[in-house]
């Protein structure tokens, strides 16, 4: 069994997905708990702090759920995502498509 971590983005994806939890092997691969803010941050989980700090992240990754989705961030934040399913089609991210609760 491989090791993963999990994020969880509460977004409405271009396809209509709206998750919230997704996994990745593109990260630390140790299990890790990491979200997507309303403003495009990825916060990873402190597990000796608690709560969720800003990785800063630059450059992208893959997330896996019913559908398989390419992230891109630069400077930080999250610009486009690549729907695999849809001929790998860029759209960029709309933060009103943040979605504060499930579905």
């Amino acid at each position: 069994m491989g090791m993963f971590d999990t994020v969880t983005f509460r977004y409405r994806m271009p396809d209509g997905e709206t998750g919230p939890d997704y996994q990745t092997i593109e990260l630390d691969c140790e299990c890790a708990g990491y979200q997507i803010s309303a403003d495009g941050r990825l916060l990873k989980w402190q597990t000796d702090v608690g709560g969720f700090a800003d990785t800063g992240f630059d450059g992208s990754f893959t997330l896996t759920g019913r559908a398989g989705y390419r992230l891109y961030f630069e400077r930080g934040t999250l610009a486009w995502i690549e729907v695999y399913s849809q001929d790998e089609r860029r759209w960029p991210f709309e933060p009103a498509r943040y979605m504060t609760e499930q579905g």
